[in-house]
């Protein structure tokens, strides 16, 4: 990353937020899984499940040191699988990280599960703590597809793990679809579509599959063995899911997310409207005040510095002004709402409707944005080619 300090001259954190507003989200990461998915780069580990314990105690020591700096409005408990760890385990480390910081204000408070890892004894625990918010990772609906995808549930235990959360009176959850799986037609996708539709959700996450580095989907196209990514195909998937799912009342808020009105994901609106956010956990990052920093990835070795009473950080950087408006550009352009420039000319100085005139009018006449007073947003074909637009919209100067 650019910029970032090796793990030999990070600053002191906690030391650098002293006095700072108290930050209002908070991240937490549970880096353990019953088998690592071959898409997935997330830092998450499977076999290593008699770790829990010690990684747990480490979490909680972690956000006692973040007292009297954190006011969680929101907080976000991913992975991994969060709820790969018993109920009497899930309750001891959400409870203690609770009881740590002191949760009064939460307003949302969202786990991530996988269908197959919940049951009831784990949705009363989840009540229990206050977690009012769930996301679940289906993916699809088709077992053949999940096969693929290497997911270790069925369409059942979806179905099943929706019940659940009804019957523990969980307030709100969100499906998470995978788009473009290889070998999906789109019959299949709106088959998945339907399926997701008639659980009637609030919030829908549809992703088109990606390839990232380091993954064994990655490995698998580069020997030939899985077909490489298709844009049109791509392209034709998340068209129908934005169509079938506005149909439902779903509207899409972000790329690839979509509400009912109000059940907006609060928290990953914090991270699109570039606000400061606390991580904690293996490999979780943080964000406050134009700097940002990230704990070390590995969950032995991030318990072993919490336990020596040291910084788990791995590197942090300060975010001089064109990269922080890179990151308000890469990050607001996503939401419907868009970007508020003035927002952005505040917190960098820099004032696009000066710096970039000549790409603000080349993609106002292109009808791939609307500017409506400040406010910059993606319209139209502009949401195909986000890319493409944020790429016209960087700053000269950044790195």
């Amino acid at each position: 990353m650019d910029g970032a300090s090796t793990s030999a001259d990070v600053v002191d954190v906690l030391a650098v937020t002293e006095g700072a507003p108290r930050i209002p989200h908070l991240y937490v990461h549970w880096p353990f899984c019953a088998r690592k998915c071959p898409y997935c780069d997330f830092n998450s580990h499977a076999g290593r499940d008699a770790e829990h314990g010690r990684y747990a105690a480490a979490l909680i020591e972690e956000a006692r040191r973040w007292r009297g700096r954190v006011d969680a409005r929101t907080v976000f408990v991913g992975g991994g699988t969060p709820t790969h760890v018993d109920a009497e385990g899930l309750e001891r480390y959400l409870g203690g990280i609770a009881e740590a910081l002191g949760f009064d204000a939460v307003e949302e408070w969202t786990i991530e599960a996988n269908p197959g890892s919940l049951d009831r004894a784990k949705v009363r625990a989840l009540r229990r703590v206050g977690v009012n918010r769930t996301s679940l990772g289906v993916q699809s609906f088709d077992d053949r597809h999940l096969k693929t995808l290497g997911r270790v549930h069925e369409a059942s235990d979806a179905v099943r793990g929706i019940e659940i959360l009804r019957e523990g009176d969980m307030p709100r959850f969100s499906l998470d679809l995978i788009l473009a799986t290889p070998g999906q037609t789109l019959a299949d996708q709106e088959r998945d579509l339907q399926r997701a539709v008639d659980l009637e959700p609030e919030h829908v996450s549809a992703y088109v599959l990606t390839f990232e580095e380091g993954t064994a989907f990655t490995d698998l196209m580069r020997q030939g063995r899985m077909p490489a990514p298709d844009p049109d195909r791509e392209l034709d998937h998340l068209h129908l899911a934005c169509e079938r799912l506005a149909a439902a009342g779903l509207a899409r808020y972000e790329i690839s997310n979509f509400a009912r009105p109000g059940a907006e994901s609060r928290h990953n609106l914090a991270y699109w409207r570039n606000a400061d956010w606390i991580g904690i956990g293996a490999g979780a990052h943080s964000h406050v005040q134009g700097r940002r920093w990230a704990n070390v990835a590995d969950p032995a070795a991030y318990a072993g510095r919490i336990e020596a009473g040291a910084l788990p950080t791995a590197w942090d950087e300060h975010v001089d002004a064109p990269n922080r408006a890179l990151e308000f550009v890469l990050m607001g352009l996503r939401l419907t709402e868009g970007l508020d420039l003035a927002t952005v000319e505040a917190a960098t100085g820099i004032r696009y409707e000066t710096t970039h005139k000549e790409e603000l009018d080349e993609l106002l006449r292109h009808g791939l944005v609307a500017l409506e007073g400040r406010r910059l947003r993606l319209v139209g074909r502009g949401f195909d080619l986000a890319n493409t637009v944020i790429q016209r919209l960087r700053p000269r100067t950044s790195a």
